[in-house]
């Protein structure tokens, strides 16, 4: 599931700050209930599960969600988790052999997806001041192998290797995912392409100790994945003490 749903209290006096903790049940809600000591206590239930959904229609005080984007499990001041990658080429890279040095990974959704994001292709062009400082700096997304070699040489970056996340685990790992096909239905680029995941936009600096020290997701004023956004590279040198 690419969202972790929150359950608020309509009356906000007596706000429910519990947060539904497994993103993958969406279509969840929460009511009151009475336990068998006559002590009020929350439920959460499936929305289409009849026996809950009778409850819920009885429940005046009926609660609502506001969904946030799915951004990764690793946060900064943790260690960075270690990954292997297949960049373009077919050549294996491995994180945990850059310790001691910078590194940035800037997670991108799609190679080539033209004029509707060329954010993707200006996020990775302004990561060549890093480079030229020494930074390592890899692009991730889900596109194979062979894309990734073409989108490397159509940057022209030969310091930035691009790898393929194909199963998206290091995506969720560090920023999350988005249905970036139903971003492109939404804009209408396609038609029929919902349920395609993609890394979200995001950008993660990792410090000489192997550590997280910058951590940057695309998001709307909502905060909900949207991968019109790019990353402020000064934050990403002033993180990395540059």
């Amino acid at each position: 599931g690419d969202y972790q749903p929150q359950c608020q209290d309509l009356d906000e006096s007596k706000q429910d700050k519990k947060a539904i903790t497994n993103h993958n049940v969406r279509d969840a809600y929460a009511y009151n209930a009475k336990n068998e000591s006559g002590e009020s206590t929350y439920g959460y239930w499936v929305k289409n599960s009849k026996k809950y959904n009778n409850r819920l229609n009885s429940d005046r005080r009926r609660r609502h969600f506001v969904t946030r984007a799915n951004t990764g499990k690793v946060s900064v001041g943790e260690a960075a988790p270690d990954f292997e990658l297949i960049a373009g080429g077919y050549v294996n890279v491995k994180l945990s052999d850059y310790k001691g040095k910078k590194v940035v990974l800037a997670f991108f959704p799609c190679a080539f997806s033209g004029a509707v994001d060329d954010g993707c292709q200006c996020q990775l062009e302004a990561l060549k001041t890093l480079t030229d400082a020494g930074v390592t700096v890899f692009g991730i997304s889900r596109d194979q192998p062979f894309a990734q070699k073409a989108w490397m040489e159509k940057l022209g970056n030969p310091s930035l290797l691009c790898l393929c996340d194909f199963t998206l685990g290091t995506a969720e790992n560090y920023v999350g995912t988005l249905d970036f096909g139903a971003f492109l239905d939404g804009v209408g680029v396609s038609k029929g392409f919902t349920g395609y995941s993609a890394s979200n936009r995001g950008c993660i600096a990792i410090d000489e100790e192997g550590k997280v020290v910058y951590k940057w997701v695309a998001l709307d004023d909502a905060g909900k994945s949207h991968p019109g956004f790019l990353p402020n590279i000064d934050e990403v040198k002033k993180a990395l003490g540059m």
